[in-house]
């Protein structure tokens, strides 16, 4: 909604932090199986994050709302099959170096989804204070997009606030408008759909 009043360079960092909040509580998948469904024959190396068309379609609305400030953009960024793939892949190597058994811990989910975010946060600096509260509007929005804001989640928009140093009311305010505008939105398409 907001993307539009980033500066450009800035607009791949979000999308990337954006994918991340999408697929940061999907279920583990080893060798294409859920938990439950593991066998001797499983192959448990092969770790991937079970993520659906609604979050790549997210992304692609994300990556599509900035298409008529700057076509440019989007068309060196890699499609947001091959964004969230990344990301994707970036926090499943943080998962293979924890136990097994703490894989689908949601304290070894919230350090390693964490993890990515820091590296993510740690490659691009601001030069605006409004950059970084732009964002996070952005990010509440992508974890509400489920009508509601997951132990993960926000655990990472806490974590991007600290980062930032953004103070509390900021966050509170942000959240709130957010909320509100998820609701909103829930609303219209009620009526719509009657």
């Amino acid at each position: 909604m907001l993307i539009k009043m980033l500066p450009k360079k800035h607009i791949e960092h979000m999308l990337n932090l954006a994918s991340l909040m999408t697929i940061s509580d999907k279920p583990i998948l080893w060798d294409d199986k859920t938990y439950n469904e593991i066998t001797a024959e499983t192959n448990l190396k092969l770790i991937s994050l079970k993520v659906g068309d609604e979050e790549r379609e997210l992304i692609s609305d994300l990556e599509r709302s900035n298409l008529t400030r700057n076509q440019l953009i989007i068309a060196e960024a890699p499609f947001s099959l091959d964004r969230i793939t990344h990301i994707s892949n970036q926090l499943t190597e943080v998962l293979q170096k924890y136990p097994f058994a703490k894989m689908e811990n949601p304290g070894t989910r919230v350090g390693a989804a964490t993890t990515v975010l820091q590296a993510l946060l740690e490659q691009t600096k601001y030069d605006s204070p409004s950059t970084p509260k732009i964002i996070l509007y952005e990010l509440f929005l992508v974890a509400l997009h489920n009508g509601h804001i997951s132990g993960v989640e926000w655990a990472l928009l806490k974590e991007f606030q600290r980062y930032h140093k953004l103070e509390d009311f900021i966050f509170d305010d942000l959240l709130e408008r957010a909320e509100t505008l998820s609701q909103e939105i829930s609303k219209t398409i009620s009526i719509i759909l009657e």
